[in-house]
């Protein structure tokens, strides 16, 4: 007990010694008192009296130079004024814009009289000493300097710590009042890159949609998404000037350019990271996946690697899919959506090193067609917003991604730690090892359901159906050699109608109900497949005994004629297409299916719901093939020659106009009329370029006789409807009579009811009025073709100006046999008279219809009676006889 008193006494002494050192040295480092007044973000005191601020963190750094302590005294300017005269304070801290206007250096020009200012920094301030002590200015300025050459970004970084907020936003009133006129503005987003950007259940999601709502909320806008499913897509939107600007566009000015949009200063910054397969090494000559019409792929991917390494795809979701299967070795993305690309996306066999490879600023587009104020706008709310905030913005959306991690990816990731999170026991190891194989197993079944059932319904797709045919059909030999089976296609009539009646999703599972259905009534179906569109099935079927092959068809369509949808009986109909399986022979399922298809085309356009195959369609397929593999070559080549049809004036007895119409001399098909090659054409746009060929050759012969000063008269020229939703048909129409300038109305422009009519609600489509004010306004004649033969004929003369009303020469047949007929023949003739309309039967024939025109009391008329089509010049060598 002896020894430990002693030595508890030396501790004691010894701890006593040691403190009064301390003491003793803190009580010889000096003073500076320093005085100042409360300003949060500069300097301040909280509730539990620690100080804080940029002005404070500085000067306490300034003091340690000094070798000195501080200390501070809580005061107004007046007060601490007082007290620096009278020496109770060394020191006067005054922030940045407080109480001095304007920062200058190193004096400010109101500075109190009396006394002598130190500097510290825009953002910070300044400390006041009295004027009779210049060797404490001299040594607070030595200080800062010996501040600013070991760190000269010290002031910065104390600013952005403490300065939280950007700057103010401050517009003029020219821009609020741009604002006010347009309140909403028109944008895209990059598609499926979570959680940079995209979109779940139609609304924005991720970084971008964070700084969208933002910008919202400080200028009192809306920002109108306009959803896009591939960023080639929404660069063409951008350049062709159908939205107003991109919320996310790499800062470079050249790709800005060339996508008719200007720039805004850099918001954010992304880094790029490469992502490679677990189980293979990269080679030597890796195969890379880019994201076609990305502005990284062709900056940084394109200049890194040659061409024949590089391979093309619609988003960077198709490029992780291509390295995950083996099509590619290595692809590049974001690294903020690297763990989503992966994880999220099930690609447990690649991953990143997190290296970055290359970054590139991102800007905000705006098109050039937007007004240029709108950069203005934008560039003061990009420098609004704190940098804080979109470094908080991003940091939240990452770790959200990693908060959605699935258990299954987190054991992939971290086998170990899973076993020794299972305590590393022998069961719990086999437990896991099973649970992994369970996860590859399902993977597997996964890219099988991918592979062979439609997405999001429990049942086959066609790529199985196709797989299975030959097998099912081998299984039923006997049947087969009997001529009983068959493949049959079946889809809803008006089918995207009744997507957008019902919605995509409950009439998929009205589908998918009403083929399980047959399945289970009509044994004889040996096997269906569905297509991912939704939009037909395939059936094999053996028919039934006593029954035809269209027999068994329309006993299927019977079955599926009512369907319930949402507990409602709705009625459907149907189009199907059927194609006898041959008795012998190689199966080629394949051609099965494609001739059962083409059976059902064929029908479509011939009002019927059932339809067979045989040898005719197959060789009318072989026609349209080759006619639409001559088409290109004939124009060029001016096989296409024009016919001209006279109009006749039955009171003058003379020729008052003339019809285009098209015949095909083919050096391989021979000479063709319209009927053979025009319904094609029309299917496949061709009708388009065909349509222009027709009108320049006519608007040149007519300018060519003019200038030769020989007679000429009007001549139609017929329009598809398909130019009504062409873009640039104005465009052209204008350049075509810029071109040949002919009189007003020498042209006439033969439109049909189809052209303006949108057959599927009957009401005139948008652009109508519009387009044929145009076209009048160019000098074009309008004639309105097969009047009296759709649903709207009568309608469209309220509002369409027309000049010539052609009358089908159906009307006039039945006004021949019919007196209700007859009298609806002549009020129509009146009526586009009373119109000022020129009145034009077509397709007379006979004297009797020809007196029959007459005293209904039109007399111009056009048909075979008077003249038939002639080529061209000899019309016109007609004309001048």
């Amino acid at each position: 007990m002896s020894f430990w008193l002693r030595l508890l006494i030396i501790a004691a002494l010894a701890w006593t010694q040691f403190t009064a050192a301390g003491l003793c040295a803190d009580f010889l480092r000096p003073t500076l008192r320093i005085g100042f007044t409360d300003k949060e973000g500069e300097i301040w005191q909280d509730s539990r009296l620690l100080y804080h601020g940029a002005a404070y963190e500085y000067s306490e750094t300034i003091s340690t130079y000094m070798s000195m302590k501080n200390s501070y005294t809580n005061g107004t300017m007046e007060e601490n004024l007082l007290r620096l005269k009278a020496g109770s304070i060394d020191l006067i801290m005054i922030p940045d814009g407080d109480f001095i206007t304007g920062y200058t250096e190193p004096a400010p020009a109101d500075q109190p009289p009396g006394t002598i200012s130190v500097a510290l920094g825009k953002g910070i301030g300044w400390l006041l000493a009295d004027e009779n002590r210049p060797e404490l200015v001299e040594r607070l300025r030595t200080a800062v300097a010996s501040i600013n050459e070991v760190n000269s970004f010290y002031q910065s970084d104390l600013q952005e710590k403490y300065h939280t907020t950007g700057t103010k936003l401050l517009l003029t009133a020219e821009e609020k009042n741009y604002l006010e006129a347009n309140p909403v503005v028109h944008i895209m987003v990059s598609p499926k890159q979570p959680p940079y950007t995209y979109l779940q259940d139609g609304q924005p999601q991720g970084i971008i949609a964070h700084i969208i709502k933002r910008i919202e909320d400080d200028l009192g806008i809306t920002l109108a998404i306009a959803p896009e499913t591939t960023h080639q897509n929404m660069m063409d939107a951008l350049t062709n000037g159908e939205i107003d600007m991109v919320m996310d566009f790499y800062t470079d000015y050249n790709w800005a350019r060339a996508h008719n949009a200007d720039l805004t200063i850099p918001y954010l910054k992304l880094n790029y990271i490469a992502v490679q397969r677990k189980d293979k090494a990269l080679p030597e000559k890796p195969i890379v996946a880019c994201a076609r019409a990305h502005f990284y792929s062709q900056i940084h991917v394109e200049r890194a690697y040659p061409a024949e390494q590089l391979r093309y795809y619609d988003d960077v979701a198709d490029c992780m899919e291509a390295v995950n299967n083996g099509e590619a070795d290595i692809t590049f993305v974001k690294s903020i959506t690297a763990q989503s690309d992966i994880y999220q996306g099930n690609y447990y066999n690649l991953y990143t090193n997190g290296n970055v490879v290359f970054s590139h600023s991102v800007s905000m587009a705006v098109s050039n067609h937007a007004n240029p104020i709108l950069i203005r706008i934008l560039n003061k709310e990009i420098a609004h917003i704190p940098p804080q905030d979109i470094s908080s913005i991003i940091n939240s959306e990452v770790y959200n991604v990693r908060a959605k991690d699935t258990l299954q990816a987190l054991i992939y990731r971290n086998p170990v730690a899973a076993l020794c999170l299972l305590g590393g026991t022998l069961l719990v190891i086999i437990f896991a090892l099973l649970y992994v194989l369970r996860m590859h197993r399902e993977h597997d079944n996964e890219l099988w359901r991918q592979a062979n059932m439609v997405k999001g319904l429990d049942i086959y797709n066609l790529h199985w159906f196709n797989q299975q045919l030959p097998r099912v059909i081998a299984a039923n030999k006997e049947a087969q050699e009997s001529g009983e089976l068959f493949v049959l296609v079946i889809s809803a009539q008006r089918i995207a109608f009744l997507k957008e009646l019902y919605g995509v999703k409950v009439f998929a599972e009205a589908v998918k109900n009403i083929i399980n259905e047959l399945h289970g009534k009509l044994p004889w179906i040996l096997l269906h497949g569905l297509s991912a569109e939704i939009t037909h099935a395939y059936l094999l079927c053996q028919k039934p005994k006593g029954y035809t092959l269209k027999q068994a068809a329309e006993r299927i369509e019977k079955s599926a004629h009512v369907i319930d949808i949402n507990g409602v009986p709705t009625s459907f109909t149907y189009y199907i297409g059927i194609c006898p399986v041959p008795r012998h022979g190689e199966i080629d399922a394949e051609i099965l299916m494609d001739n059962a298809m083409m059976a059902r085309n064929e029908i479509i356009s011939q009002n019927q719901s059932i339809g067979l195959f045989n040898t005719f369609m197959h060789d009318e397929m072989l026609k349209h093939q080759q006619i639409e593999l001559y088409m290109e070559k004939a124009l060029e080549n001016e096989e296409f020659e024009i016919y001209l049809q006279a109009k006749y004036d039955m009171n003058l007895c003379a020729i008052c106009g003339a019809e285009a119409l098209i015949r095909w001399q083919s050096p391989e098909m021979g000479f063709l009329t319209p009927n053979h090659f025009i319904h094609i054409f029309e299917r496949n746009g061709f009708i388009l370029k065909l349509d222009y060929y027709v009108l320049k050759k006519i608007s040149a012969a007519l300018q060519d006789r003019l200038k030769k000063k020989l007679p000429v008269v009007p001549i139609s020229v017929n329009q598809s409807g398909l130019h009504i939703s062409e873009r640039g048909y104005l465009a052209n129409m204008q350049a075509i009579a810029e071109q040949y300038k002919l009189p007003r109305k020498l042209v006439e422009l033969e439109l049909t009811e189809t052209t303006f009519i949108d057959l599927t609600s009957k009401t005139e489509k948008e652009d109508a009025l519009h387009i044929t004010r145009r076209l009048k306004s160019m000098g074009y004649a309008l004639s309105m073709d097969d009047f009296c033969t759709g649903y709207s004929s009568i309608a469209m003369l309220r509002t369409m100006p027309m000049d010539v009303m052609k009358i089908d020469r159906s009307m006039l047949l039945s006004a021949e046999t019919s007196e209700r007929a007859l009298i609806i023949f002549k009020q129509v003739i009146e009526l586009g008279k009373r119109l000022n309309m020129t009145v034009l039967v077509e397709g007379i024939e006979t004297d009797a219809q020809s007196r029959l025109t007459q005293a209904a009391g039109c007399h111009i008329a056009q048909g075979f009676l008077f003249a038939q089509p002639i080529p061209m010049e000899k019309f016109f060598e007609g004309l001048d006889k």
